[in-house]
C-alpha cells in the first residue's frame, strides 16, 4: 500500500476535526490564511506539501490506524513502539526475579497492564512521539526487551532506560539498542544531553551506561535507595 494515497493533506479546521474523531490518517497544512483556527491536538502540521516524505506519510498513517512506529534498526535487533499485544510476553520476561530486582514490576493484574499500555500509546506515543518502546530480536521476532527516552519534570535532557530479559543478557543486545536508541534521540528529537538513573548495586546497567559514553555525576535518593545518576558530556 502506497501510504501518502491513504492520507489526506487539509488545510480546513473541520475537516481535520472529522479525520480526527473518525481516525482517518490526516496531515495539517498551515498558511497565513488558517493560522489563527483551532486544528486538534496531536495533528501532524507541515508549512510546505513538499516537505512531506514517505516516513512522515507512514508515520501518520500507523498513528491513525493505531500501528506501531519503528523506531530504529541494527544489524540484530529491531526497536519499535510497544502494542497492546505485546503486554503478555513482558510478563514472561519479568517473571524473572533478576529484572524486577532495580525496577518497578508490572500490575499484578495484567489487565490493568493493557489498560496502562493503551494510555502509554495514546498519551505519551501521541503526545511526544517517543517513549519507552521494545527491542526485537529480527531473527526470531521475539521481544527480549525495553528501551527508550523518557521525559522527566525537573531534568535536563531525556532519560534512558533498559531492561533485557535474563536468557539474552550477555550478547552485547542492550548496548547495541542503547546505541541505536541515543542516535535517534540525537539526529530526531534534536536532544543532546541524555541521563540515566541506576541503582548504586546495578553493576550491569551501570557498566553499559559507561559503555555509552555516560559518565556518573552523583546520587539521588529515591524511596530511601541510592542510585548513581549518569549523563552525557
Amino acid at each position: 500500500m502506497n501510504k501518502s494515497d491513504s492520507v489526506r493533506i487539509t488545510d480546513n479546521p473541520a475537516q481535520a476535526r472529522y479525520c480526527h474523531d473518525n481516525h482517518i490518517p490526516y496531515i495539517v497544512w498551515l498558511h497565513d490564511g488558517n493560522r489563527s483556527d483551532s486544528f486538534p491536538s496531536g495533528a501532524f502540521c507541515v508549512e510546505n506539501k513538499d516537505d512531506i516524505s514517505e516516513r512522515d506519510f507512514d508515520r501518520v498513517y500507523r498513528r491513525a490506524k493505531g500501528l506501531p512506529w519503528d523506531i530504529a534498526e541494527t544489524e540484530r535487533l529491531m526497536v519499535r513502539e510497544i502494542t497492546v499485544e505485546d503486554v503478555p510476553r513482558l510478563y514472561e520476561l519479568y517473571a524473572d526475579k533478576t529484572v524486577t530486582r532495580y525496577m518497578e514490576p508490572l500490575f499484578e493484574d495484567i489487565s490493568q497492564e493493557i489498560e496502562y499500555t493503551r494510555e502509554y500509546i495514546k498519551n505519551i506515543y501521541g503526545f511526544y512521539g517517543y517513549g519507552m518502546w521494545v527491542i526485537v530480536l529480527k531473527s526470531t521476532g521475539e521481544v527480549i526487551g525495553r528501551v527508550g527516552l523518557e521525559y522527566r519534570e525537573g531534568h535536563d535532557g531525556l532519560e534512558f532506560g533498559a531492561m533485557l530479559g535474563r536468557n539474552y543478557r550477555g550478547r552485547g543486545y542492550a548496548h547495541e539498542a542503547g546505541c541505536a536508541v541515543l542516535e535517534y534521540g540525537k539526529t530526531e528529537l534534536s536532544c543532546r544531553c541524555f541521563y540515566a538513573i541506576v541503582h548504586k548495586e546495578n553493576k550491569a546497567s551501570r557498566n553499559m551506561c559507561e559503555r555509552l559514553g555516560m559518565k556518573a555525576s552523583g546520587s539521588v535518593f529515591q524511596k530511601g535507595r541510592e542510585y548513581i545518576r549518569y549523563c552525557t558530556i
